[in-house]
């Protein structure tokens, strides 16, 4: 039987007695037969466990050690007894021969003089190291109190019945009761050490104060053990127990602990939160926050210049567009710690300015152990409402594609550069046939999430084992405004200048395997297993207008776009390591190697381009008006050229698969307490390969005019039949078919538009090595950490560019860039005092551009509404990094406090920036590109407190708490002349002159504000947090900047993209229900503020809203239009988890 039931029945045997005594059939003489049957059973009930537990016996005990005698002990009486393994395997018994003896008579003598007690939980028994006494508290003055309080588990707040509650002045202990409550009376008021301790739990101590007359409430949240080796539990081979989960006041004494700069998040506030996943976990650490809601910034440092790590692997990339993790992806239930480092260090990567985010999910454990969480969500303005949606494959519902989607047989599979050679008549039957919208009732969110620990042995050792599952499902429908120009557009002669109302239409679905094994060869070696598995599938369906303002009273300028798209990626990632001491702990060697494969592919993305017709509307339904738009007339105009680019109807297959293998070995030597060396390398081989295949739809009289098709049969031109051409919106539905795709012509041509310039191939060599030296003199009052790391680097891409137009040819691009870096890197840290730490860093890091960014491959995120195109010509960027920090750790961080305030200071040669490179006269869509800076330097501060608001008197804020940090930052990036001159090179009628242009840095932000409030009730099981969040105006595309050309009314370029700031407020309240079932409810974005983006139309950078002025008597619009806008709705959450 285990612990926790072995004192759960011990408390219910003494209620049954409590309830036999009481019964009222006792004042009625007996007369009932109810005492009868309870005094039978608890005969029965009681009788062999007396004869376990009290029964007297007779052994013999050699002189050996305590952790011998113990085992013996338990082997003779059958009992459970747990113990500190660390604390007794050198302690020495003197042993003998012990006759009729029970097993605390026996327990008694073996540890005298040992310097070892022992505490009877029920029918179990923990042993201790005796506490020296201690006299009550010398303040202690006037009346005794009373100290009463109860005792739970640290997750599911599951009272604890049978734990030991010890008062180590007193030396005075009790158990707590069915319920966990225990209390002590008439105790002389004074502070006093409170000491909590449970079979398979971490022993907590808690500092308590009574006060005369009063009565002293402290609540005790105990954790599973942190080690295998920390409770040994004799007779018991696996034991079902909680998993120890990070409190903050254990994160905070890591922190205070580091070498490094380091902010970091627990478990234990995660589990008060609403969020959902890491990447809103992340938003609650001091100077970092999210972009797009998944890519994490650090110091408003935007998510190039930041690393993440899972499990201390580099975590890969799940991006098309970007090297960045997608945090979203890890559901927050499985964390159990964050931690950031911002500061350099030898050990870690060097790409990483920002700073080195690692997440640390909940490991496998010695034990048995299973939860389950099922939420539900409500999201605003989605939920139950009718949403679009197009016919999809039958498992979308679980993030993948049935094969529906897939690249047809018929033509050349991915990587080929060769044409399609089939008929029309092919085409209508291999591809499939759905292109038009359809509608569906949107869904409640669900996502569900389960943890199973457990162990096993294997070949004499332990193998402990975590599998972690989680499945998610959600719809989200958003009304996105887009705006390119301010509103004096209207009057403008600029055509792309123009409104567009789109509505986004999003289903997805994720898979999430965590599957970790641990096996403990010994005490001082293990190996360790790790996967992770992903699958997402993403179903879009897009409508948007795109109003130009030309002419803002005609719609006959008017166009549709309407995308049918699907998203998959796979994703596993997965590394094998192991950690080693010897010579007693003077060696440590720890070595890792790692395989990640990602796919990701967009299968068969459908656009249907459709314009409004000549005549405007009058009658009916709209949608019945819209027609294909085909090509223009005029065949040099730059739009006619788009037009036939893109086609009537286009359709995509991409497919980006990445591999990356690495290794590494680390090294430790211990030469001293207060020195050691440590050395290592990294070895890592990344390779990507992106394919696309592209099918475009046009009149079947492609060599002509687009005017052709009126002209009859026997004319110049071939006869195309207006009524296939010209097809409506309601035509949809059976297009795709023989009648018109035609082989004569006369109706729609499907072309195969696949060029060299739709592949590209990369690879990353990183061959790195660092050596570092940790001295810690005067007790590590002092600590300086410091080294070098060496990079080799190398980054090949094999491309093509595109023709400008259907007559040109592919240009091959080769881009290699190699170079060393030596990186090196200082923390120094002062300790004064155990409650202040004064740190002061320094390092050098470089910034590499990604693959997406060198590669030429142009890409239309039809999502965003963007164009993106990388740069060949970029090169890395290097960047010098100064840290001051002072922290201060109340109480001795008893109750999880800090306050601390930091400074930084980086500069940065090159930064790689992301550029909006959009041209009013040519570009539509915003194109996306990516250029160095000259320099750039930011400049900041931070501040965080973390505090408890039991100083206030009163019960409720004894169960208060504050979290907040804010920081301050100001960056400057700098383009000189030559940069803009560069820039401009195919433009040489422009004058350049001799400049300096400065604006803040793309992507950063200036400043970062995080508060949370949290009410914590142990006692019922009550949380309560509301935590606000707000990230200032940050670019994210910095436009060219060149000077306004007044003949365009504006600059010829656009102006940079600003997110503008957002304020977000989430509550949330979590309820024990009954012993293991918690529930949750949540609100996210409760104020309800839309997303927006605004458009830097003066480039100011920074935001101006729109007015009107009045000069000479002329009306003027001025200032930032807003780009774009949607409101994401309020998001409600009932969640129920289960623990056993």
């Amino acid at each position: 039987m285990e612990p926790r039931h072995l004192a759960m029945l011990n408390f219910k045997i003494e209620h049954e007695f409590m309830k036999l005594n009481l019964t009222p059939q006792l004042n009625r003489r007996l007369s009932g037969r109810t005492w009868l049957t309870r005094l039978v059973a608890l005969t029965f009930l009681l009788l062999p466990l007396y004869t376990q537990a009290q029964g007297q016996k007779t052994l013999k005990i050699e002189k050996s050690t305590l952790e011998k005698a113990i085992a013996n002990i338990r082997t003779t009486y059958g009992v459970v007894i747990a113990y500190n393994k660390s604390d007794i395997q050198a302690v020495e018994v003197a042993g003998g021969e012990f006759k009729n003896i029970s097993v605390d008579q026996l327990l008694e003598m073996v540890l005298k003089g040992s310097g070892f007690t022992y505490q009877k939980n029920g029918l179990s028994y923990v042993v201790l190291k005796t506490p020296a006494p201690k006299s009550p508290n010398a303040s202690a003055g006037g009346g005794p109190g009373t100290l009463k309080g109860r005792v739970v588990e640290f997750e599911t707040s599951q009272p604890l019945p049978g734990a030991s509650v010890y008062i180590v002045e007193l030396q005075k202990g009790m158990q707590s009761n069915i319920d966990g409550y225990y209390s002590f009376t008439n105790i002389p008021s004074g502070k006093y050490t409170v000491q909590v301790s449970y079979v398979s739990f971490a022993t907590e101590k808690v500092i308590v104060e009574v006060k005369p007359g009063k009565e002293a409430t402290y609540d005790i949240k105990l954790q599973g053990s942190n080690s295998l080796k920390e409770v040994v539990i004799s007779s018991v081979k696996k034991s079902r127990a909680p998993v120890s989960h990070t409190s903050e006041r254990q994160v905070l004494e890591e922190v205070k602990q580091a070498s490094m700069v380091v902010s970091a998040i627990s478990s234990e506030q995660i589990s008060k939160s609403a969020d959902r996943n890491a990447a809103e976990v992340m938003q609650r650490v001091s100077g970092v926050t999210t972009v797009d809601d998944k890519f994490v910034i650090v110091r408003g440092l935007n998510q190039r210049y930041n690393l993440t790590y899972l499990n201390d692997n580099v975590a890969p990339s799940t991006e098309l567009y970007s090297r960045a993790f997608a945090l979203d992806l890890i559901p927050s239930r499985i964390i159990d710690k964050i931690l950031v480092f911002k500061s350099p260090s030898p050990e870690n990567q060097g790409d990483a300015t920002g700073g080195v985010v690692k997440i640390y999910t909940k490991d496998a454990k010695n034990l048995k152990h299973f939860d389950i969480e099922v939420q539900t969500g409500l999201r605003e303005g989605t939920t139950f409402k009718n949403v679009l949606t197009y016919q999809g494959g039958k498992f979308d519902f679980l993030g993948f594609d049935d094969g529906t989607r897939k690249l047809p047989t018929v033509v050349p599979a991915y990587g080929s550069l060769q044409k399609a050679t089939i008929s029309q008549q092919q085409y209508a039957k291999g591809f499939s046939p759905y292109l038009y919208l359809g509608q569906k009732q949107a869904l409640p969110t669900i996502q569900i999430t389960t943890n199973y620990y457990d162990s096993y042995k294997l070949f004499g050792k332990p193998l402990s084992m975590l599998t972690s599952f989680s499945y998610k499902h959600e719809d989200q429908q958003a009304n996105i405004y887009r705006q390119q120009g301010i509103d004096d557009a209207f009057k403008s002669t600029i055509p792309n200048d123009a409104i567009t109302f789109e509505n986004n239409n999003r289903e997805s679905a994720q898979l999430n395997l965590l599957q970790n094994f641990t096996y403990r060869l010994r005490d001082s070696s293990n190996l360790q297993f790790k996967n992770f598995l992903l699958q997402q599938g993403v179903s879009t369906t897009i409508e948007k207008v795109f109003h130009r303002r030309v002419m803002a009273d005609q719609r006959a300028f008017d166009n549709k776009d309407i995308v049918l798209s699907y998203s998959q990626r796979f994703l596993y990632a997965g590394n094998v390591g192991g950690t080693h001491y010897y010579g007693g702990g003077k060696h440590r060697f720890d070595w890792n190697g790692g395989l990640t494969y990602s796919s990701q592919e967009l299968p068969d993305q459908r656009v249907i381009r459709l314009q409004a017709p000549l005549t405007a509307f009058t009658t009916g339904d709209p949608n019945l008006y819209w027609f294909a738009r085909g090509r223009k007339g005029d065949p040099e105009d730059s739009e006619n050229q788009s037009r036939i680019n893109q086609g009537m109807i286009s359709r995509t297959w991409t497919r980006n698969n990445e591999g990356i293998y690495n290794a590494s070995l680390d090294y430790t030597y211990k030469f001293k307490p207060w020195l050691f060396l440590k050395a290592g390398t990294f070895q890592q081989w990344k390779e990507r390969k992106v394919f696309r295949r592209v099918y475009t739809v046009h009149e079947g009289d492609f060599t002509g005019t687009y005017s052709d098709y009126i002209t009859a049969p026997g004319g110049y031109g071939t006869y195309v039949d207006p009524a296939l051409t010209a097809f409506k919106q309601q035509d949809l539905s059976r297009l795709w078919s023989a009648n018109y795709l035609r082989d004569d012509k006369t109706g729609l041509l499907v072309v195969d538009n696949t060029q060299g310039s739709d592949a590209y191939t990369a690879t990353e060599q990183n061959n790195s090595g660092y050596a570092l030296m940790s001295f810690t003199p005067a007790h590590r009052k002092f600590e300086v950490y410091g080294g070098v790391r060496i990079e080799y680097d190398r980054q090949r891409v094999g491309a093509a560019v595109q023709p400008t137009d259907q007559t040109g040819i592919n240009r091959p691009v080769l881009v290699n860039i190699s170079k060393l870096d030596i990186l090196p890197s200082v923390n120094a840290s002062y300790r004064p005092h155990d409650n202040w730490v004064l740190r002061a860093a320094y390092g050098k890091t470089v910034n590499r551009p990604e693959f997406t960014e060198i590669s030429p491959f142009n890409d239309y995120d039809l999502e965003n509404n963007t164009r993106r195109q990388g740069n060949p010509y970029l090169r890395p960027a290097t960047a010098s990094n100064y840290d001051l920090r002072l922290e201060f750790y109340p109480r001795k961080n008893q109750y999880g406090e800090t306050i601390s305030i930091g400074a930084f200071y980086k500069t940065l040669q090159n930064p790689i920036e992301r550029i909006n490179a959009s041209d009013r006269i040519l570009n539509s869509p915003a194109l996306i590109t990516f250029q160095n800076a000259a320099r750039a330097s930011i400049k900041g501060v931070e501040f965080e407190l973390r505090k408890n608001l039991d100083f206030i008197p009163g019960n409720l804020f004894k169960r208060l708490s504050v979290i907040g940090n804010l920081t301050l930052i100001k960056s400057e990036a700098i383009k000189d002349s030559a940069d803009v001159a560069n820039e401009q090179k195919d433009q040489p009628d422009k004058r350049i002159g001799n400049f300096i242009i400065k604006r803040p840095l793309q992507g950063q932000a200036p400043y970062i504000v995080n508060v949370g409030l949290y009410y914590d009730n142990a006692s019922t099981g009550t949380k309560i947090s509301g935590i606000y969040n707000i990230v200032g105006t940050r670019i994210y595309a910095a436009g060219r900047g060149f000077a306004a050309d007044p003949t365009l009314n504006g600059s010829q370029f656009r102006g940079s993209l600003m997110e503008l700031p957002r304020h977000v407020v989430d509550i949330s309240v979590t309820q024990r229900i009954v012993k293991t079932i918690q529930a949750r409810f949540s609100v996210q974005n409760l104020l309800n503020k839309p997303i927006e983006m605004a458009e830097d139309y003066n480039f100011t950078s920074k935001y101006e809203p729109v007015k009107t002025v009045v000069t000479d008597g002329v009306t003027k619009v001025e200032g930032d239009n807003i780009a774009s806008r949607y409101n994401p709705g309020r998001h409600y959450v009932l969640s129920f988890s289960y623990s056993f």
